[in-house]
């Protein structure tokens, strides 16, 4: 049973950026799904939307920002855009912002959102066998009842969400999005077939165009940081029930030609 660090217990202190980013690594949902993230990564790509947002849109606009992880890069973009349009409100979502805590003695056990055991830790050791963390979380017998929960979302996040009023977070899921209408809509590194088999994006993507405002824009892609660490991503904008494609970067989103199929 190899161990390896760090255990999640490193988010139950105040963990520093570097240590936030060593956690988020070690959670992978798939070879390319993670939570891992950072401030400025879409750079190129917040200066193409704050361009054509500022030539197309209103002077008031509201944002969502979905799949955003720990919510830096939305809060990149709330920055980038309030110094800009007059009235902007960003809501910056993820469906995995929480995880749960359980101590026993000496030991953490952490669960997911839905409260699925994720791992079982001893200060920062933690399995790396699933079955060996399933069964020794089921020897500690943790009261799952008394839990303790853990915000996933940066600190510079949570700070911004309670002291202005125009940047909100949520738990939100993209194959269910609540359905208010949005004039940019943003989903990042999250809906490509690296992450999902294709049905499974096709459906999160039809799930997500209705919040698009009619004028508005749907911006969809990846971060290619194996490339060049610029986003491949496509800004498309929603005129009437169709979607036309208006910015391509480094290639643009992959599933460009469903969108315009929609």
């Amino acid at each position: 049973m190899r161990i390896f660090t760090p255990a999640f217990t490193g988010l139950t202190g105040n963990a520093t950026d570097e240590q936030r980013t060593r956690i988020f690594a070690a959670m992978k949902a798939g070879p390319y799904t993670l939570k891992m993230t950072r401030q400025h990564r879409h750079w190129h790509l917040d200066q193409a939307i704050l361009s054509t947002a500022r030539e197309l849109l209103p002077a008031s606009i509201a944002v969502h920002d979905m799949a955003a992880s720990d919510g830096v890069t939305s809060l990149d973009l709330f920055n980038l855009l309030s110094e800009a349009i007059p009235e902007v409100r960003v809501r910056s979502s993820d469906y995995y912002d929480t995880l749960w805590a359980a101590r026993r003695g000496p030991f953490h056990i952490f669960y997911d959102k839905d409260r699925t055991m994720m791992q079982v830790a001893l200060g920062p050791f933690a399995l790396r066998n699933r079955r060996a963390n399933l069964l020794l979380a089921r020897v500690l017998s943790p009261d799952i009842e008394a839990l303790e929960r853990i915000s996933l979302l940066h600190p510079n996040v949570i700070s911004k969400a309670k002291t202005d009023a125009r940047f909100t977070v949520a738990s939100e899921s993209f194959f269910e999005p609540e359905q208010a209408r949005y004039d940019i809509v943003r989903v990042m590194n999250a809906l490509g077939e690296r992450n999902f088999p294709r049905p499974q994006v096709e459906r999160a993507v039809s799930a997500v165009a209705p919040t698009v405002a009619d004028g508005g824009l749907l911006v969809l892609g990846r971060s290619a940081d194996e490339i060049d660490g610029r986003s491949q991503a496509t800004i498309f904008q929603r005129l009437g029930e169709r979607f036309v494609g208006l910015c391509d970067l480094a290639g643009g989103y992959e599933l460009k030609e469903f969108v315009l199929s929609i």
